[in-house]
């Protein structure tokens, strides 16, 4: 692995443990066993850092929500893409530690992400739709307007309640738990088999969802 690409994992990984405000360039350099003045030969400052992680977090959310519309999903499928997303969300968790005053510090990257969440609500919207006119999800456009922001909710909020609870926000426990709390909403609308819907609430409870969205979880 090239210094740069250790520069940022390194980073990220400080970042999501101890908040971005609480680590310096110096703190990240020790980390790595390199001099500051070789940190600062790759990324200039923290803010540097900061959009190269932005940037990739854009890049692997991109995809994923590319993945999510390049062919119809089945319910099971769609919340395998909104498991992908939330998991997006836990590799990049510093940026919802405390998103009001990172924006403020950070303000180049505040109406990016900003759009990105835009982005990702309208996926999600239109996936909805798809399911409503395929008579296998009963909402109306307003609910359907409600459960993308509860969905928004929970993938910029859920990680800040668990944490405050006391409970891992960096396992495989946190993903289910955030989709069975989505579940629990949109039960009342989907129309499928019994059986199917029987399927879907089991994988979630033995965290066991698969999906069929390409290589993108790899």
């Amino acid at each position: 692995m090239k210094t740069a690409e250790r520069i940022l994992v390194t980073s990220l990984d400080l970042f999501n443990h101890h908040g971005e405000n609480n680590v310096s360039s110096v703190d990240i350099a020790l980390e790595l066993d390199i001099s500051p003045g070789n940190l600062y030969y790759h990324f200039k400052g923290k803010e540097v850092i900061v959009a190269a992680l932005f940037d990739l977090y854009k890049s692997q959310m991109d995809k994923v929500l590319s993945a999510g519309t390049s062919k119809p999903l089945s319910i099971e499928d769609f919340f395998y893409f909104l498991y992908l997303i939330i998991e997006q969300g836990q590799l990049f968790q510093f940026f919802f530690h405390n998103p009001s005053d990172l924006f403020d510090k950070y303000s180049g990257i505040a109406k990016p992400f900003k759009i990105q969440l835009i982005t990702l609500e309208k996926c999600i919207e239109n996936l909805l739709n798809e399911f409503k006119t395929k008579k296998i999800f009963a909402a109306s456009n307003a609910q359907i307007l409600q459960i993308v922001e509860l969905v928004g909710l929970v993938f910029t909020q859920s990680a800040n309640y668990y944490s405050m609870k006391g409970q891992a926000v960096d396992d495989e426990n946190y993903l289910y738990k955030s989709l069975a709390s989505v579940l629990f909403a949109v039960l009342p609308y989907i129309n499928i088999e019994p059986g199917e819907l029987h399927q879907l609430q089991e994988a979630i409870a033995t965290q066991s969802l698969v999906g069929e969205l390409g290589d993108v979880a790899e």
